[in-house]
């Protein structure tokens, strides 16, 4: 969705589109001990993608930085057929450019997109595959680049991908799956990249405060079905750079799901946290650490803190939307959608 919206924002014919090819090969992070004997494996695929530059001025203030907006497509064997399978995705990308010279491009990509597994937990028939559960599942990563120009027309890129696919809480069990990945790719690039220089307008303030309403659907523990959980946030950020930001705040959430287990009637999540934020333009891709304060008996008896990873894109002066992840630790829980404000 962020993807059509800057599109349709930012339409010019001064661009540069590239299309690229990439084989990969990784490892599967075994974050639990159970998980270990299913996890010995060493996934293959490739990745086939299409970006396009704008080289305007108005783009490039949109992140205070050149950047990639594509799509990718991307297979992906977990080279253990019976029990993992393989997974197909169809994502979104964005990738702003670090630094560039003549013949090199520093880069990072990041995104998310959907995923088709093939093979998925069954109780009866596949029991040991405690990654997936639902064969529609959701794919983030995240993807430092480097990139090297061979001609006027051609590019070869060593990348590192960090990627996670788990179904964002729709169906248990949702353990999901971290795989680091090695890329070696080529690319095409319809026009020549010369990058122009571009200078940055001077942030008008160092404080801003927001306030965002997030919601989502989540499997239910208990019962056949989804429960909602929704919420809201508030807080503060402070720049500490150009990209930096560090900021702190307060969430509470309503958790129907989370209810479920303790059958309290009380489904109140409360959290305190400190965050930070990579700050391009009306980007923001913000990590937060949160504390609970009070959460449902039973809900995550052993933890007393998580994570949430949010990209969010202002569409209008002070309105952002976006997306979330929530995780303990490896372990992704659900994924949001979410509107806020920021001054």
């Amino acid at each position: 969705m962020l993807l059509i919206l800057y599109l349709g924002t930012h339409a010019t014919a001064q661009k540069v589109s590239r299309w690229t090819g990439e084989l990969q090969k990784g490892i599967i992070v075994a974050h639990a001990t159970d998980l270990i004997p299913v996890a010995d494996s060493q996934p293959f695929g490739f990745r086939a993608g299409f970006d396009v530059l704008q080289k305007s001025r108005d783009a490039w203030h949109a992140c205070h930085c050149h950047h990639f907006l594509g799509i990718d497509f991307s297979y992906h064997n977990f080279n253990n057929r019976e029990i993992l399978g393989s997974a197909l995705s169809l994502s979104g990308a964005f990738e702003p450019v670090i630094w560039h010279n003549k013949n090199w491009l520093l880069s990072v990509r990041s995104g998310m997109g959907i995923s088709y597994i093939t093979r998925v937990y069954d109780e009866e028939f596949n029991p040991d595959n405690n990654f997936f559960s639902s064969p529609i599942s959701f794919l983030l990563f995240i993807s430092p680049k480097i990139s090297y120009k061979l001609s006027e027309r051609w590019m070869s890129s060593l990348t590192l991908h960090y990627n996670h696919i788990s179904n964002g809480g729709q169906r248990q069990p949702n353990r999901g799956m971290n795989f680091p990945t090695l890329g070696i790719g080529i690319s095409y690039l319809v026009r020549d990249l010369d990058l122009p220089d571009h200078e940055a307008e001077k942030a008008s303030k160092k404080v801003a405060w927001h306030a965002d309403f997030f919601g989502t659907m989540r499997d239910d523990p208990v019962n056949p079905g989804r429960k909602p959980s929704f919420g809201v946030s508030a807080g503060s950020i402070y720049r500490i750079g150009r990209v930096n930001g560090l900021g702190a705040g307060a969430e509470i959430n309503w958790d129907l799901a989370a209810n479920e287990i303790s059958g309290s009637g009380n489904a109140a999540i409360l959290g305190t946290y400190f965050s930070h934020h990579f700050l391009f333009g009306r980007f923001d891709f913000s990590q937060r650490m949160t504390w609970y304060i009070q959460k449902p008996v039973g809900y995550q008896p052993d933890r007393t803190f998580f994570q949430r990873y949010i990209l969010s894109y202002e569409i209008f002066k002070g309105v952002r939307v976006g997306v979330g992840l929530k995780t303990h630790g490896h372990v992704a829980e659900n994924i949001d959608f979410r509107i806020g404000w920021r001054k």
